[in-house]
This record gives structure tokens, C-alpha cells and sequence, in this order.
């Protein structure tokens, strides 16, 4: 996941583009009023700590404005006790200018879009109060260039445990060990362990990642961009890690193994009222059942599988192997749906998606055919298995056409496990096909024969 980052710069041309921009920009600026004028709206959140002023290191420059669905919308700073800057209408030049150089080679590989919106705010900044004659352009690439570093990224996997190492493509998966978070703990200032308050929450927060498998990237860019590259590698692997889940088996279980950062599915809180005041507040997951996962069970009772996940992932050069690879990723939301339906919806369209030609061929018929001629061992149970996507089409239509719950667990339940087993088989063919035509093919051959 590393590039060459030495020479970073833009186009001469791209250069000279984004300097004119800036210029015409910086000639917008906005007064926006006496900063003593302005009074913050009172949002009245509970205090659990004080602040004081000799705590704060330092003010921030620049204050940034966000819309309604969080995008930035405005910056300004204070300049002799007045707001200025451009909120607005005004501020969407220099959004469309970042997000101009956020799609440039290299920058796009290296640097986040949040890392460029500052820099170009506080070149704009430092240049209207002439503290700096640079280009930006200039002083992008400078910064660039001093902020790419190599990192080492270990996101927790929320309660997944394993006694192995092992990869799934470039991600490796290693346990945070009790030695990681001794060492840890011993850079802690002795001060802050003087607070019992403190020690509890260390306490948890060593709890909670103990123990606990990670998915570990290596990553060469910006700091924001390193987090953005290593949250979408590992939450790639984990999903084909999900795979290997008992939850793709059963309609009642779901899969809890995701991201710690990105996982909120199933969490629950529940405030107890008792005469209008709180009697207690109780914090769980919704299925208990699976909420734990050790994986070694499952790669005993799957030998192989995991190795042709992680041949999938490190290796997507033919048609195949990359349709195969987003099924598998669609695939893995099923695991985490809680509701049969859900359930049914991605793992029937990640299906069909390996085996329907085109949207012109009969859905259910062909689904149920090709999955029966490859993975049914007889002609009995090849008829079983297109009975029951027969079935199956018809649970899901009932719910997306209707708004009708699945009640047949059964079905279901037989349904997920030939739908597991089918994208089983398709790992083992990765090195037999090229393309999806070429594996539709032959089972087309196989139901002539």
C-alpha cells in the first residue's frame, strides 16, 4: 500500500489553474461582523471534567462553519477584534478548488481532502495578513511533503479473538497483546494514575482492546488520508474475514466482527423511567449469542477458506476475481443484518451478481439452477436446491413488494447455508475461470450433459 511520494507536486499547468483561483479568491473576502457581537447557541451537554485556561496549548486560527449534513460550509478568523472571511455562497469557490486538487495525481493518493481544505484556508489566511508570498500550489507541495509519513495502523476488531496471525490481502491480522498494552501503560504519566477516575477509564479503554484481533495496514500518506486508506482496507478484510462466520449459516445470529470505530449495529440503551425519573440505564448488545467470535473453530471447521480469501484479496487481475471479490463484499452485509429479510436481500443480490449474465435472463430459475449444478452432489439435492430458491424468491417478495416478514426460518436457514456454499466453491474455481461467461458457461454444459 506504498507509493512513491518524493517528488510531490502538481502540473505545471494544474499549478498555474489553482493559483489563478486563489487570487480571484482571496479578492472575496468577507467582513462578517464584531467578534464581541456574536454569542454561541447554549447547548446545555453534562460537564464531566473543568478545563481551565493554562490547560488550553493554544487558540485555534481558523474556525470552520459545516451545513446541515456536516460538509464545510464557511471559515473565518479574527483579525482586530472583527470576524472575516467567507461563509456561504462565497466559500463555495474554495470548495470546488479543493476539491479540484483533492482528484490531482498524486495528491489524491497521498493526502486527505481534510488536510487540503486547511492548508488552502491558511495559506489564504497568512497571505491576506502578509505573513507569507508563497503560490499555493507551492505551499501545498511543501507541506505535502513534510506531513507524508509512513504509518502503522492497528484497528480493533470488536470482539474477535484468534490465536494465529494471518493476512487477508495486505491486511495482517494480529492480537493486541497483554505485553502491547503493559508497555503501553507504563508511558503513562504517573500523575494522571494519581486520579481514580482516571485509572477506570484507562481501565476500560485497555479492556475493551486487550486480547482483541486487529486488522494492521501499513500505509505511506498524510495522517487524515493514512486513517481514511486504513479504515477502508480493514473494513474490506473484515468483511471477507465475516465469511468465515457462523452467522452466515443461521437467520437467527448475526456477525458482530467489524471495525470497533464503525461498529454500532445491535448496540443498544435503555433508560428506565419510574415516575418520571430515571430508575436505571441498561447498556448490552441485541444477540448475545455471537457477540464473541474465536476463530479458530471456524478455520479448523474450514480448511482452506481462508487462504483463498486472502489469494482473492492480494490478486483481482481478471474478470473474474474481481467480480468475485465485490460479491463477496456485498455478501458480507448479510452477516450483520439482523432482520431475515435484510438478510435474504444482499445475499440474493450477491448472487446474482456471479450468476445471471445480464439483467435480460430469468432471475430465479437460473440462480437456482447454476447454484444446484454447483454444489449439489446428486439429482436429488440439486432439485432441493432449486426448490428452495423457488421459496426463497418468493420470502423476498413477499417483503419487498408486500412489507410481508419472514416467518419461514427453515427455509431460510437451508437457503444461507447453500448460498455460503456456493461462494465456497466459487473461491476454489479462482484458479479454473478468467471470466464469469467462462463459468456460466461450463455450467450450462454440465446441465446438457
Amino acid at each position: 500500500m506504498s507509493v512513491n511520494s518524493a517528488a510531490i507536486g502538481f502540473h505545471p499547468e494544474a499549478a498555474r489553474r489553482f493559483d489563478q483561483l486563489t487570487q480571484e479568491i482571496l479578492g472575496t473576502i468577507q467582513g462578517l461582523g464584531n467578534a464581541a457581537e456574536v454569542s454561541p447557541q447554549k447547548v446545555d451537554f453534562h460537564p464531566i471534567g473543568t478545563i481551565h485556561p493554562e490547560d488550553i496549548l493554544e487558540q485555534p486560527k481558523l474556525v470552520y462553519e459545516v451545513d446541515a449534513l456536516g460538509d464545510p460550509a464557511g471559515v473565518f478568523w479574527i483579525s482586530r477584534g472583527m470576524r472575516v472571511g467567507w461563509i456561504g455562497p462565497v466559500f463555495q469557490p474554495i470548495k470546488a478548488l479543493v476539491d479540484s486538487m483533492a482528484q490531482t495525481k498524486p495528491f489524491r493518493e497521498f493526502v486527505s481532502y481534510e488536510f487540503l481544505l486547511h492548508q488552502t484556508c491558511e495559506w489564504l489566511c497568512e497571505t491576506l495578513e502578509r505573513r507569507r508570498s508563497d503560490a499555493l500550489s507551492e505551499h501545498i507541495a511543501a507541506r505535502s511533503h513534510d506531513t507524508i509519513k509512513d504509518h502503522e495502523i492497528w484497528i480493533p476488531v470488536f470482539r474477535t479473538y484468534s490465536s494465529t496471525e494471518f493476512s487477508i490481502g495486505d491486511v495482517r491480522f494480529r492480537t493486541i497483546t497483554r505485553e502491547i498494552m503493559d508497555e503501553w501503560w507504563s508511558r503513562i504519566p504517573a500523575k494522571a494514575l494519581e486520579d481514580p477516575r482516571n485509572v477506570a477509564a484507562l481501565n476500560k479503554r485497555r479492556s475493551e482492546l486487550q486480547a482483541s484481533l486487529a486488522a494492521c495496514i501499513s500505509v505511506r500518506s498524510e495522517e487524515h488520508k493514512a486513517v481514511e486508506l486504513a479504515r477502508s482496507a480493514a473494513r474490506n478484510a473484515t468483511a471477507l474475514l465475516r465469511f468465515l462466520s457462523p452467522a452466515n449459516l443461521n437467520s437467527r445470529l448475526s456477525s458482530y466482527c467489524s471495525p470497533v470505530a464503525m461498529q454500532g449495529m445491535g448496540i443498544y440503551v435503555e433508560v428506565f423511567m419510574n415516575g418520571g425519573r430515571i430508575d436505571h440505564i441498561s447498556r448490552g448488545v441485541q444477540d448475545h449469542r455471537n457477540t464473541e467470535w474465536q476463530l479458530d473453530r471456524s478455520l479448523q471447521l474450514r480448511p482452506g477458506v481462508l487462504a483463498n480469501l486472502h489469494r482473492l484479496a492480494s490478486n483481482r487481475s481478471t474478470e473474474f476475481q474481481q467480480g468475485l471479490y465485490d460479491a463477496l463484499i456485498l455478501y458480507s452485509r448479510q452477516s450483520l443484518a439482523v432482520e431475515v429479510s435484510d438478510k435474504l436481500v444482499f445475499a440474493l443480490s450477491a448472487l446474482e451478481s456471479m450468476l445471471l449474465r445480464d439483467s435480460n435472463e430469468p432471475i430465479q430459475k437460473n440462480v437456482g439452477e447454476r447454484m444446484a449444478f454447483l454444489i449439489g452432489q446428486s439429482k436429488q439435492e440439486r432439485k432441493d436446491i432449486v426448490k428452495n430458491i423457488e421459496d426463497v424468491y418468493k420470502i423476498r417478495s413477499a417483503f419487498v413488494h408486500h412489507g410481508q416478514t419472514s416467518r419461514h426460518v427453515d427455509v431460510v436457514d437451508r437457503f444461507l447455508v447453500y448460498a455460503w456454499t456456493t461462494f465456497s466453491r466459487l473461491l476454489d474455481l479462482v484458479p479454473l475461470y478468467k471470466t464469469k461467461a467462462g463459468l456460466l458457461g461450463a455450467l450450462e454444459d454440465m446441465k446438457m450433459s
